[in-house]
């Protein structure tokens, strides 16, 4: 009936996965669950029966610094396709999650951030799943129930993860777990990061005025 037909995604929310070789996250995830287990030792008065976070400053402990590089090589190569004009960012956040059998997360965002990213160090079976929610609000104004459900009708996606995956994301992408089905714990480290100096570089207004120039800022 058409001579052509095409279909355009606009303005896509991209989510970038990046798998770290087994033979190096085999490493690292060995002494972070070695780590963790010393945490959680050191804390008896703390409830660890529901999922369990450890401090925000997890990135500069020793046992992180293999996977910060890797972590950081992630970011500059998103920060690069999505051509930004400032290169320069840092951790400003980073924990670990740590989700015995029953344990799951609402739906949340990161906010304040630009890029956020969860990295997996323990996945059992059954918790092996993260949701990214659809972002636009304006499509639950009118919503019909459907035949089969695709990526052009889903609500959210559903994302299953191994041991070693790395995932990154816009901050504002709404996301949750679902609860871990398993017998064994289910152990995530994630990540917020934003500009150097943001406040100085993209806090000020990003039109010039129009103003003679004796009026416009020296």
């Amino acid at each position: 009936m058409f001579h052509t037909k095409r279909a355009a995604h606009l303005f896509p929310t991209t989510l970038w996965t990046f798998e770290i070789p087994k033979d190096a996250y085999g490493r690292i995830n060995a002494g972070l669950r070695n780590k963790f287990d010393q945490l959680i030792a050191a804390a008896p008065d703390q409830n660890h029966k529901g999922t369990w976070q450890t401090a925000y400053d997890l990135h500069t402990q020793p046992e992180m610094q293999e996977l910060n590089v890797y972590f950081m090589n992630a970011v500059h190569q998103v920060i690069s396709v999505l051509s930004t004009k400032y290169k320069e960012v840092e951790i400003t956040g980073c924990w670990a999650n740590i989700s015995p059998p029953g344990g799951s997360h609402n739906s949340h965002t990161h906010p304040n951030n630009f890029l956020s990213a969860v990295y997996y160090v323990t996945v059992p079976p059954g918790g092996n799943q993260i949701n990214f929610h659809d972002p636009r609000h304006q499509t639950y104004i009118l919503v019909s129930p459907v035949e089969q459900s695709n990526i052009h009708n889903a609500e959210f996606a559903e994302v299953v993860v191994e041991e070693g995956t790395l995932l990154l994301f816009p901050s504002w992408l709404v996301h949750s777990v679902p609860a871990n089905t398993s017998n064994e714990r289910r152990i995530s480290i994630s990540f917020n990061i934003n500009f150097t100096n943001f406040t100085g570089l993209l806090s000020p207004p990003s039109w010039e005025p129009d103003l003679p120039t004796h009026l416009k800022p020296l």
